[in-house]
């Protein structure tokens, strides 16, 4: 049994919100500025992470067009370069590339319920023991339940509460910066351009390049309409547009927000902070207002680990489909029509991450390893516009190929600056990567010799 073709242009780009807008920039704004100790360049590097994204959508927006199929970067792969670099792409994905932010974003999650409860004056030593150690992780490990129970009983019912979920984050987003543009004192507009730390005012390279990567943290999800590609009605057309729209819509709001967090808090306040958002809400409103925001980014935090619980199966029943891991995690269920088994693997691999990780960690680990195969997958279309220049493409990247060299240059600088910086953690990661070889050649050998047919 397939999976149909039932999400329309709205679902796509509401996918795509949702999934960028959560964890990252509701706690990376803090830990940049501490890095840096340079509003201006916070500000910079946000502009910059938004045209990667932009640049990045448009590449796969020609590639989403010409194979539209589930998997993303799995499916791209697999076609321009062939199975070893699909199943990489894959074993990321499964292992780090869905979990680990679906197990960041309920960390984070519970970590603003405690601030919200401190908000409301609740002061039960039972309730504020919940929220802390082994109970904050519980309560994090039932949320990635709940949502995965949530999208096994239909693809429907999950996109409508899905797009309920986003459709509210956006209007809460909205709100905040409308209000904090509001209550924000003006006359303090040198906070944009503050210099926080001694050496903020000398530009270094290398910390510039890890700050960028920890800001493309926040905009990972520009390509997640890709890993639902097999679900979205007339993909040729409309694939495009969900990408890019998806994209700018949230550069736009992401760009504004942080000029409400510079504007709205002292820096020292902020800098190498997690919870920015309620620092931020708690310097501008009344502590009954803070605490409703705080309630409000709580929601936002919500959608975002049910898009990510939604998307990520995906990439797993597509190499399942294709042999590469157990193809049993391809059944579809014959009553709600989901890849049930390949979202309850994602659902314990995430409690897994709960576990034994911390949100900070997760997004160093990360970082570095969910920028290899985006990289990749944009080389890959260069290759294949001159290799191929035959194949139907119903989309083109314009301006190729500037679009794509900027977004390999960038990519690739940012992480150079992560081995030169984050040395421990990035070959970590490449070693995860390196560590599906022998994986995908022994899988090949005894157990799955049979795969579809691959390359373009």
């Amino acid at each position: 049994m397939d999976l149909k073709r039932q999400l329309g242009p709205v679902t796509g780009v509401l996918v795509i919100v949702a999934d960028m807008i959560g964890t990252g920039i509701f706690m990376t704004t803090g830990n940049i500025l501490g890095m840096t100790g340079n509003a201006l360049l916070v500000l910079t590097l946000w502009c910059l992470g938004g045209l990667v994204a932009i640049t990045g959508s448009l590449c796969y927006a020609e590639l989403a067009a010409m194979w539209p199929d589930e998997g993303g970067e799995y499916q791209y792969l697999k076609m321009i370069f062939g199975y070893l670099p699909a199943f990489l792409t894959g074993w990321i994905s499964l292992m780090v590339g869905f979990s680990a932010p679906v197990a960041t974003g309920s960390i984070l999650l519970v970590e603003y319920i405690d601030r919200f409860i401190t908000f409301a004056g609740v002061t039960d030593p039972n309730v504020v023991a919940l929220f802390t150690g082994a109970g904050q992780k519980g309560i994090a490990i039932g949320i990635i339940v709940f949502f995965t129970m949530m999208h096994i009983v239909g693809v429907r019912r999950g996109g409508y509460f899905q797009n309920g979920l986003t459709v509210l984050k956006i209007a809460l987003v909205v709100s905040l910066i409308v209000l904090g543009f509001w209550a924000i004192d003006w006359s303090n507009a040198g906070r944009l351009t503050a210099l926080y730390s001694p050496a903020a005012d000398s530009l270094n390279l290398r910390l510039t390049g890890l700050a960028l990567l920890m800001v493309m943290f926040a905009y990972s999800g520009w390509n997640s309409a890709t890993y639902i590609a097999g679900e979205i009605r007339d993909p040729g057309r409309n694939l495009p547009r969900i990408l890019l729209a998806g994209t700018l819509l949230t550069t736009v709001l992401y760009l504004l927000i942080n000029v409400v967090y510079l504007m709205a808090a002292d820096g020292p306040s902020i800098m190498g902070k997690d919870e920015v958002g309620a620092i931020v809400t708690s310097s501008l409103f009344s502590p009954g207002l803070a605490g409703f925001f705080t309630l409000f980014i709580v929601l936002i935090l919500l959608s975002a680990v049910s898009v990510q619980m939604m998307v990520g199966p995906r990439v797993c029943y597509a190499m399942a489909q294709d042999g590469m891991i157990f193809r049993s995690l391809s059944a579809v269920n014959d009553r709600f029509g989901t890849p049930h088994r390949a979202i309850l693997v994602q659902m314990f691999l995430a409690i897994l991450y709960i576990v034994v990780g911390n949100a900070m960690t997760l997004i160093i680990y990360m970082g570095f390893a969910l920028n290899i195969f985006p990289l990749l997958t944009v080389i890959g279309l260069v290759y294949m516009r001159i290799k191929r220049p035959d194949l139907a493409r119903p989309f083109r990247v314009p301006w190729f190929p500037v679009i794509p060299a900027f977004y390999i240059a960038v990519s690739a600088s940012m992480m150079i600056a992560a081995l030169m910086n984050w040395t421990e953690t990035s070959l970590f990661a490449i070693g995860v990567v390196l560590a599906g070889i022998p994986v995908y050649y022994l899988w090949r050998r005894f157990v799955s010799r049979d795969v579809k047919g691959g390359r373009a």
